[in-house]
């Protein structure tokens, strides 16, 4: 598996939403947003290096989209194959180098689970925390492509927290690792700081005490910042 070839199919698949008008109606949010960080940044080596299969797109206003794609289809033409697991209700998409998910934030306690987006054909899952990305977007023109993704601040601590919340300890670690090498970067950067502390002053209490206990063990800088605003 080469992340290489990975990233020329992820881009295929960008480029085949941005053609059907779509590509604006979501928000990549998984463990790919570093590819276009680095690009953002123009290529530090100070940002972490990963690989993963999975591929997640945020759908932020569902209600809104009007224009009926089939999402499934265009997928299948660039030989990725649906998967339904019928015990969670969720259906991924699967290639031999890429798994793609689609998500959506949950609504209120207990809206996990998934959601049918019917002008895309497909099924979305629910999840936690999701709501803090939306935000705080940034729009990256890459090769032709507008890519919308989560300011970098925020994604590093959206990974810090849901890291907390996995029982996958792969994953656990994966999230962790992303979420630290991420702020290490972000603190050489005063603006990325500010940036860091905007998005912890518009958080709910409970998600700061979560991130307070991870930084006190894992981040001094960031138990710094947070000590700081209370």
């Amino acid at each position: 598996m080469s992340k290489d070839n990975q990233f020329e199919i992820l881009l295929l698949v960008l480029k085949r939403f941005q053609e059907k008008g779509i590509l604006k109606e979501l928000m990549l949010i998984g463990s790919w947003c570093l590819e276009f960080y680095r690009y953002h940044f123009e290529d530090p080596e100070k940002l972490p290096a990963f690989r993963t299969l999975d591929v997640d797109f945020l759908i932020p206003h569902a209600s809104k989209i009007k224009t009926e794609t089939d999402v499934p289809e265009i997928l299948k033409k660039e030989g990725f194959v649906a998967t339904y697991n019928r015990s969670s209700d969720i259906v991924k998409y699967n290639h031999k180098e890429l798994q793609v998910e689609f998500l959506v934030p949950e609504l209120g306690r207990g809206g996990h689970g998934s959601r049918e987006i019917k002008n895309l054909h497909i099924k979305a899952v629910a999840l936690r925390y999701l709501s803090m990305l939306l935000d705080r977007p940034l729009l990256i023109h890459y090769k032709g492509l507008q890519v919308r993704v989560p300011e970098p601040a925020v994604f590093a601590l959206h990974k810090l927290i849901v890291s907390e919340q996995r029982k996958n300890e792969k994953k656990k670690k994966s999230d962790l690792e992303t979420a630290l090498g991420l702020l290490d970067y972000l603190y050489s950067k005063p603006h990325e700081v500010n940036r860091i502390k905007t998005v912890l002053r518009g958080l709910p209490k409970s998600w700061i005490n979560t991130i307070d206990s991870i930084a006190r063990r894992q981040h001094p800088k960031l138990a710094e910042t947070v000590e700081r605003l209370g």
